[in-house]
């Protein structure tokens, strides 16, 4: 599957997206004290990492590379 230059820019920002969720999420985890919203805090930490692992692979699959 080769993408387009448009659909790989795409990729691009959803990682950059990903990423930023993420580092909010683990500030929160850091800045809670409820076990409840920490618990919550840190599934959506580890689902945006797998979703940053998951565009990194389609984008090395197309030779390309994140920054």
């Amino acid at each position: 599957m080769n993408l387009s230059t448009r659909e790989l820019l795409y990729l691009e920002d959803l990682a950059k997206m990903f990423e930023s969720v993420n580092k909010n999420c683990s500030r929160g985890m850091q800045s809670t004290t409820d076990p409840q919203v920490r618990t919550v805090l840190q599934g959506l930490s580890q689902d945006h990492q797998q979703w940053m692992q998951t565009t990194a692979m389609l984008v090395q699959k197309n030779g390309q590379t994140l920054q």
